[in-house]
């Protein structure tokens, strides 16, 4: 006697939304475990030791201001907040084709595109958290001199650099989420991508070419915040004999058409690639 057939319930998915919010929630869960994270936040407060200690050496000539900007801009803006965002980045998305658990995501009833982007949202949100602490312990470390100030110390500069990092860590969340869906070694194109950028940061080339890259367009938003003095302009873009407030242009509109060319490659790979199931390297 035949048994009776039972139907299996298929499989439901938790939708876009939701997809993207429980990537983002395991990916942050993730994340916080990674050493090199917990290693830069416990760099970032020594960089405002240093930059104390350059502060009340007899030979500086730097104002607060100038030494806070100068700090917050060539170590945080263009060192740790680019170098992490893309290494977070790669590990949050490219880690598990690496590991190969990207093939028991990928059989799951959930789209790749939410994926992806809980992923992103996941690195957006611990890139911001990092640069604000850095920009913060930099302001500590510069307002604790208060008589090199010569108009008395600025929160504000604070807040300025907080809101121009948030949106350089957005652009570099894109880039990266790009070359880990796209690439198979993708820190290298990323180390590429860093070390071309500030090549482009110190020479004179041309403005078409610096407004593909994500630094040059953070710089000009950040000047066009400050409103800097000459030496200032100086000291945050040296290939930039005389900065006039023209040259500012559109930073936020070069941000957005560099995020979103990035995130929409980066999502076509992403749910459209094969990728093959190796060992880690």
């Amino acid at each position: 006697m035949n048994e009776p057939r039972v139907e299996l319930p298929p499989l439901v998915g938790l939708g876009f939304l939701g997809t993207l919010f429980e990537a983002a929630r395991q990916c942050l869960l993730l994340l916080l475990r990674n050493r090199l994270l917990w290693a830069m936040l416990l760099l970032l407060p020594l960089l405002a030791g240093l930059e104390y200690a350059v502060g009340g050496a007899g030979r500086n000539r730097l104002d607060g201001r100038d030494l806070y900007c100068l700090f917050a801009w060539w170590l945080l803006a263009g060192v740790v907040v680019p170098w992490l965002t893309l290494y977070l980045s790669v590990q949050a998305i490219h880690g598990e084709i690496e590991d190969r658990t990207f093939q028991y995501l990928f059989l799951r009833p959930v789209g790749r595109v939410p994926l992806l982007l809980g992923k992103m949202v996941a690195v957006a949100v611990l890139g911001i958290a990092v640069a604000s602490f850095g920009a913060a312990c930099l302001f500590v470390g510069a307002a604790l001199r208060p008589d090199r100030w010569a108009t008395g110390v600025e929160p504000e500069l604070l807040t300025i650099f907080v809101e121009v990092n948030g949106f350089g860590v957005l652009a570099y969340v894109a880039v990266g989420a790009l070359f880990a869906a796209r690439f198979r070694r993708p820190m290298l194109w990323g180390s590429l991508a860093v070390v071309g950028q500030m090549l482009v940061a110190l020479l004179p080339v041309s403005a078409g070419l610096r407004s593909v890259t994500v630094a040059d367009p953070m710089r000009r938003l950040l000047l066009d915040r400050l409103d800097p003095n000459g030496q200032l302009a100086r000291l945050l873009w040296p290939s930039e004999r005389d900065f006039r407030s023209d040259l500012v242009g559109q930073p936020l509109l070069n941000l957005l058409a560099v995020g979103l060319v990035s995130l929409l490659l980066a999502a076509y790979a992403y749910a459209r690639r094969e990728y093959d199931a190796r060992e880690r390297e």
